[in-house]
């Protein structure tokens, strides 16, 4: 759920309180609204494990929601994201927006919310600027185009190995996680229980999971996947320590998971990238056949 394109919208009289598991299908219902994604109730609720929520009640209606997820430990950067029943005209817009900036505000250790919108909705861009974001880094959604698939399994650098999701514990991969994810800017702080979790539901794409590990376990690299309810795959996290990059990892780990989407015939193949990544991620996936759909742009205000 998070990088979802943001939608809002003002109702006078709204009433907000913290939502609850008993929420799951309407905040499944309101997300998938204002997306190009279909959520579960289940994924909703591995959400609501990570992020702070607030709903905003209109009579007997429910017509917005807003999310702060806090900062990993050490870190000061959280995210933000709301969603609406209904569109928003450029007056009214700052109100749902202003909320998730008091929700953050209202986060222990956050000093800096980002939040992403596409690139082609000048009105959210103004009306952020209001609320004094300013952007950051461009986000961009890609898509493979289930032609462009390798022609063999690709090899790993000597001496790693490949890894199932199974073969490593929740720590190990934050440990990978944290540390792949180091330098980059689009990253969601997580933790071994939420990585415990999301691998449980049935969302997490476990024959997919394909990782890179050291002789001593380790891991080195990673590429994840979740099952999306249209029947297509959403690739992420996809990661490299910064000692094993390039070398190949994220190549092989990549080819290895595309040569297992095409076996299952599973389409669309989704992910979501930094459009400037220090690493060039993006272009990593262009030459193995993902095309960009939609470009977002990520805002940031310093709280």
């Amino acid at each position: 759920m998070p990088g979802t394109a943001l939608a809002a919208a003002v109702v006078i009289g709204m009433n907000w309180r913290p939502a609850t598991a008993e929420d799951a299908v309407l905040l499944a219902e309101l997300a998938s609204r204002t997306s190009d994604s279909e959520f579960s109730a289940e994924q909703v609720l591995a959400f609501l494990d990570s992020w702070y929520v607030e709903i905003a009640d209109h009579g007997l209606a429910t017509e917005a929601a807003v999310a702060v997820l806090p900062p990993a430990k050490g870190r000061s950067r959280g995210y933000g994201a709301w969603w609406t029943r209904r569109d928003a005209d450029s007056d009214r817009f700052g109100t749902i927006g202003g909320r998730v900036v008091q929700l953050a505000e209202s986060t222990p250790g956050l000093r800096v919310l980002q939040i992403s919108v596409p690139a082609e909705r000048t009105i959210d861009a103004d009306q952020l600027r209001a609320l004094r974001f300013e952007p950051a880094y461009p986000l961009w959604t890609m898509v493979h185009d289930n032609k462009t698939w390798p022609d063999r399994q690709l090899d790993l650098p000597v001496p790693l190995r490949f890894a199932r999701w199974l073969d490593v514990t929740p720590d190990e991969f934050q440990a990978a996680y944290e540390h792949a994810y180091i330098d980059q800017r689009p990253v969601e702080p997580h933790t071994p229980e939420t990585w415990d979790l999301l691998a449980g539901s049935d969302n997490f794409a476990t024959d997919l999971a394909t990782l890179a590990v050291t002789p001593d376990g380790q891991v080195a690299g990673f590429v994840l996947g979740f099952h999306q309810s249209a029947g297509g795959i959403e690739l992420g996290p996809i990661g490299t320590l910064p000692s094993w990059r390039r070398r190949g990892v994220c190549s092989a780990l990549l080819s290895a998971v595309l040569l297992r989407c095409r076996e299952s015939r599973s389409h669309p193949i989704s992910l979501t990238v930094d459009g400037e990544s220090p690493t060039r991620a993006e272009h990593l996936y262009l030459r193995h056949g993902f095309q960009v759909t939609q470009r977002l742009v990520t805002y940031q205000v310093q709280l």
